[in-house]
């Protein structure tokens, strides 16, 4: 069974690089979006695994600044 919102596999910790492969983006962007704050991770020795919960409300919130967005551009045009 996979995650309804990035379809990822139902585990708490995630690798960097499921990660980034959901966002289409690298490993090193998603590690840069860790220290910005962004999405919460945690390092176990010398890699990194970001929280599940943390990926899903990320993608939340960039879906509906999207579609604002896209809502704005229509009253635009």
């Amino acid at each position: 069974m996979r995650c309804a919102v990035c379809g990822c596999p139902p585990v708490r910790w995630l690798r960097v690089k499921t990660v980034a492969g959901q966002l289409g983006s690298t490993a090193r962007t998603v590690r840069r979006m860790v220290r910005r704050g962004e999405m919460v991770g945690v390092r176990v020795g010398r890699t990194w695994r970001i929280d599940h919960a943390s990926l899903d409300e990320y993608l939340t919130v960039c879906e509906a600044g999207t579609a604002q967005a896209r809502q704005g551009a229509r009253n635009f045009l």
